[in-house]
């Protein structure tokens, strides 16, 4: 039986109200406190005869401030329960919760028959066993993750995943501050075309690049074009994407990317009607195709965002420049990033399929001397060959420890110091890591007019033996004589 009692709202009423079912020895199961103005108060009594509660009826009206007592069928959370469980057994499209660990929370019927099990066991699995693709972590992680028209793959059937993110009530803006999410799939039957954009990348939005992913946040819902610019390998292409898939236009819109230096311009029935254009790589545009193409784009539906992407929008023609004029994004390089170097070193073995996922200690240094002109892309691919130079060393040496740490024998060879100006390619460095690079790249330009220690000592003022030990310090190879 569930009981609703509308009352007063007085300190201690509650508690003389509990006080009369403990002298009925009567059980309450569960409760809650609502109503639309705050003055009803539902209990579930299991078993409650009806003599029982007439009885247990006289004794809380005769409480002072308890108004009415009635029976009810169901307490209002309950009835919200069971409302949303058949709404969503009528929902053709699988839905489902997870929490901040990746667990099923709750699903469908549909999620259960998409991911091949009975409706009962749905509850508990983890969802990296259907979706092992995902990069479920950072999609919680934080709220600069693409939420719409994610492509995504389930037992071999196409879908496209939303995902609606369950802030914490306390901290709805911070990091981490995420409960959960509610995810909802549906299929996929647009004709895929070698031009649509299906492959999704996280944005890593770590140290300097935190601001651009929240300002890419601000910006994904408007419609004025977006223009993002950076360096080769800075991930301009990914956050050209990540407008679209941060778009309520991903939920029935496609995502076309034309390539600037393919030349010819795009024709027009090939731009879908919604969604998103990336013009990637502006500033390759021939003088030629650029009339053509701001023709194209004028007459481009209302419901088609343009999302381009360049190296240096100084130097853009005059017609582009003024297309792209309101919303501008720059992406940092990698080595105004060196402080947070060890953390996209961690996302970046993490995409790997297998191998290592660490750094030892003594490879950190080196890596953050580097300029890195190829910025992510150029780090990715280092680590990569890092990756298998350290299998196969597990391999050359069975029986050892099993080949979980990058070790610094495995990086690749590296010109750590750059020729740009202290200030950028020191970005991050101590005063000792920014000295050692100074001396590095002085002794590695030195030793071509002087090969010999004897003779760089000579010029330096310092003995061939100092000399032959920071040559050795820093890896360089010189004369002894």
């Amino acid at each position: 039986m569930r009981i609703e009692i509308t009352c007063a709202n007085r300190v201690g009423i509650l508690q003389e109200i509990m006080h009369i079912f403990t002298d009925f020895r009567v059980n309450v199961v569960s409760g809650e406190l609502g109503g639309d103005s705050g003055d009803k108060v539902y209990l579930h009594i299991p078993g409650l005869l009806l003599a029982q509660y007439r009885a247990i009826e006289q004794a809380l009206l005769g409480v002072t401030g308890i108004r009415r007592v009635r029976r009810i069928g169901l307490i209002p959370s309950e009835r919200r329960h069971f409302e949303l469980d058949t709404l969503l057994r009528h929902v053709a499209d699988p839905v489902l919760s997870v929490d901040r660990e990746g667990r099923i929370v709750a699903g469908n019927l549909a999620a259960a028959r998409a991911f091949g099990v009975s409706l009962d066991r749905v509850p508990g699995l983890q969802l990296q066993r259907f979706l092992p693709d995902l990069q479920l972590g950072e999609l919680l992680r934080d709220l600069t993750a693409p939420r719409y028209g994610v492509p995504v793959s389930v037992r071999g059937r196409a879908f496209l995943l939303e995902w609606t993110p369950i802030p914490v009530e306390d901290s709805p803006g911070a990091i981490d501050s995420l409960a959960g999410a509610v995810i909802t799939l549906t299929e996929d039957r647009a004709n895929s075309e070698a031009e649509t954009l299906s492959e999704l990348s996280i944005l890593w939005d770590f140290g300097k690049r935190r601001d651009p992913c929240l300002q890419l946040q601000e910006m994904a819902p408007l419609q004025a074009p977006v223009l993002i610019s950076g360096e080769p390998g800075t991930g301009k292409t990914t956050f050209a994407g990540a407008v679209h898939f941060l778009s309520p236009l991903a939920a029935e819109g496609r995502c076309v990317r034309w390539q600037c230096t393919a030349g010819s311009t795009p024709s027009a029935d090939r731009l879908p009607t919604r969604g998103t254009l990336i013009l990637d790589d502006l500033n390759a545009l021939r003088d030629t195709d650029v009339g053509p193409l701001l023709r194209l784009l004028r007459g481009r539906s209302q419901e088609l965002r343009l999302v381009g992407t360049c190296r240096d929008p100084g130097s853009l023609p005059p017609g582009l420049a003024q297309l792209f004029s309101s919303l501008t994004l720059h992406l940092p390089p990698l080595r105004q990033l060196r402080q947070s170097l060890p953390r996209f070193a961690r996302a970046v073995l993490g995409e790997l399929e297998a191998g290592p996922r660490e750094l030892s200690e003594d490879c950190l240094p080196l890596l953050r001397q580097h300029d890195w002109p190829g910025n992510l892309g150029e780090l990715r691919d280092h680590l990569a060959a890092a990756a298998n130079r350290c299998r196969r060393r597990q391999a050359d040496t069975p029986g050892e420890r099993a080949a979980s740490l990058i070790e610094l024998e495995d990086l690749p060879g590296l010109e750590p110091v750059s020729r740009t100006p202290w200030r950028d390619w020191g970005e991050g460095m101590t005063y000792r890591e920014i000295m050692r690079g100074v001396e590095r790249q002085l002794l590695q330009e030195m030793l071509g007019r002087y090969p010999s220690t004897r003779e760089l000592g000579a010029r330096l003022g310092l003995s061939h033996t100092a000399v032959a030990n920071k040559l050795r310090e820093h890896g360089l190879a010189g004369r002894g004589k």
